[in-house]
């Protein structure tokens, strides 16, 4: 079985020298390519230069990006070339990229300015970035693959409530029903520290498909969904 996953954080230039970025350091996605290459499953891990990272074996390759352009590019063309099985989408992509910055009130493209003088007055112009959860299944029709889609929703200090709504945007955000994740892992960050990662993970109708309270925990509810899911698509019928 053939699985993709992507993970740590996105960075959006400023100017040569500073960045945008997030805390995100990978270690979920690292954690979870280690573990199902352990099973004897062909891993594609697609993460950010500066995080935590497995060691490369035979059945498990790194690829990395640093800005969200880079990795959407890297993900549509492995979507587009490869026929993956699964598809586990952890990478924190921004939702925002630079586009100008105002320098003392005169507006300059990003790529104008090598480094920012210090001392000056300075705002940053930022657009939205696409949501390339959105597009996974799509792209991968390229490849005639219709794989299992997770997708992962982070919030920081939100109520289950509010948790919930986040996760069901993430569902609805799609075009059409055949595009949209088979699954979305909910966490939270002030649940998370280096013992506990707590997780639930919902079903497109909003019902709880499995919970876990530890990254172990986690891939193993991963597994079983994985399993379930392949017995159910063995025909290949993508919907």
């Amino acid at each position: 079985m053939n699985i993709l996953i992507t993970g740590g954080g996105s960075e959006e230039p400023i100017d040569t020298v500073r960045s945008i970025c997030n805390f995100s350091t990978g270690r979920t996605a690292s954690f979870l390519a280690q573990k199902f290459s352990q099973k004897g499953f062909k891993i594609t891990l697609l993460t950010s230069k500066r995080a935590v990272k497995p060691e490369e074996t035979e059945t498990l390759k790194v690829q990395n990006y640093l800005t969200f352009k880079d990795l959407e590019s890297n993900l549509k063309n492995l979507c587009q070339n490869q026929n993956f099985d699964v598809i586990i989408q952890a990478a924190a992509v921004s939702d925002y990229s630079v586009s100008s910055i105002t320098v003392d009130n005169k507006e300059y493209d990003i790529n104008q300015i090598s480094k920012i003088p210090s001392g000056l007055n300075v705002s940053i112009n930022l657009k939205n970035n696409p949501k390339l959860v959105d597009s996974i299944k799509a792209w991968s029709q390229k490849a005639n693959s219709c794989p299992m889609l997770v997708a992962f929703k982070l919030t920081s200090g939100a109520s289950i409530e509010e948790r919930k709504i986040a996760v069901k945007k993430v569902f609805d955000s799609t075009q059409t029903q055949d595009f949209m994740p088979d699954y979305v892992v909910s966490n939270d960050l002030s649940q998370i520290n280096q013992d506990e990662h707590p997780c639930t993970i919902y079903s497109k109708d909003m019902s709880v498909a499995a919970q876990s309270k530890d990254l172990d925990g986690l891939f193993n509810e991963l597994l079983t969904l994985i399993q379930d899911y392949s017995k159910k698509n063995k025909t290949g019928d993508c919907k």
